[in-house]
């Protein structure tokens, strides 16, 4: 009779960690562990930095925060080349190939190529890049110039318990790439992917509220069947909203940038948990954010921060206070908590029983 108890309770505990499981998945912003050309060498440069003290300094204060999520997606914003023909525009940014390994020293899992720096060096320089981060064995997706000959088209699908999490990203996205977004987002469902990550470089540099046209232009993404948009390229963080229960991250802002020191250091690491049930099917439980700041040249690391003020300066970037149709904001005391779970598709800042 004991070992029939005993049996039971077993089964009954078995039963309930099942249905605790979680995924958690971690978003960080622009990453370019480059600099521009004339920098190269140069003290305090990137590189420079690299050099002296290893490739696991960059991540080296937040590594371990990354490493207990189970699945981490960068921006991979610099080109890993030692080609010397680049685009005519003010900003190129380079590292030699052997500092991609950098990844290998991060707790991150995949990176995004489709920015506005993968033609830094032209095609050739943006194929040397994917060449290396194949080197060191770094996950990456990215679609650049669809359907022209010029195109580069991967898809990231990555299993994490039991999970197949899907990624596309596009770089300046306009209306005319909708219907290239959505037969991609279809393809990553008939993989099998169960979420679906639609990485978006997009908005205006340094500034802290989307366009009126992302409000629109996130919404028909979604509709495509995106599960979470991820956003960056202004170099700032910008507002967080939810639209039919499914995260809008415009801008997730600069992690550790050769350059561009000088705009708001204020950054972090966006998560989102899922609660896995007994078919593993994932259902959004909570949003919360690990608020840091980047820090300039000479160090390039992300640090947590401490005080309780400077969290909430970092977290009230992420509020907005205007309506949107259909378009859900943080609540405004988010800032003191720092996550927010959903039920359903309401936003609440207590737990859902």
């Amino acid at each position: 009779m004991k070992r029939i108890l005993l049996l039971f309770l077993c089964m009954l505990l078995c039963a309930s960690a099942a249905a605790e499981e979680t995924l958690i998945l971690s978003f960080v912003g622009d990453c370019s562990m480059g600099e521009m050309p004339a920098q190269k060498g140069k003290e305090g440069s990137y590189t420079h930095v690299l050099d002296e003290k290893g490739f696991d300094w960059p991540f080296s204060l937040v590594r371990d925060i990354l490493e207990a999520d189970d699945f981490t997606f960068a921006n991979n914003e610099v080109i890993y080349s030692t080609r010397k023909k680049h685009a005519d525009k003010k900003t190129n940014l380079i590292a030699a190939p052997e500092y991609a390994q950098v990844y290998q020293h991060t707790g991150v899992d995949a990176v995004n190529t489709a920015n506005n720096h993968a033609m830094d060096f032209m095609m050739e320089g943006y194929d040397d890049t994917l060449a290396a981060l194949d080197s060191f064995g770094i996950p990456h997706f990215g679609t650049l110039y669809p359907g022209t000959k010029r195109e580069r088209d991967h898809l990231g699908i990555y299993e994490v318990k039991g999970i197949k999490i899907g990624a596309v990203a596009f770089s300046y996205p306009q209306d005319y790439d909708l219907p290239k977004i959505g037969s991609r987002i279809e393809k990553l469902r008939e993989e099998g992917c169960e979420l679906v990550i639609v990485s978006l470089h997009w908005g205006r540099e340094v500034h802290f509220i989307p366009e009126s046209w992302q409000f629109t232009y996130a919404k028909k993404v979604m509709d495509l069947g995106a599960d979470v948009i991820w956003g960056h390229h202004p170099h700032v963080l910008q507002i967080v909203q939810f639209y039919k229960g499914k995260p809008i991250f415009y801008s997730t802002g600069n992690f550790t940038f050769g350059s561009m020191s000088d705009v708001d250091k204020n950054t972090g690491i966006f998560q989102l948990t899922y609660h896995l049930n007994e078919e593993n099917a994932p259902s959004l439980y909570s949003f919360s954010v690990v608020p840091c700041i980047t820090q300039g040249k000479g160090d390039f690391r992300p640090l947590p921060l401490t005080e309780e003020a400077d969290k909430e300066k970092m977290l009230k970037k992420l509020v907005y206070t205007k309506n949107k149709k259909d378009l859900v904001n943080l609540p405004e005391d988010f800032i003191h908590t720092g996550i927010v779970y959903l039920d359903g598709e309401t936003l609440t800042l207590e737990k859902p029983e």
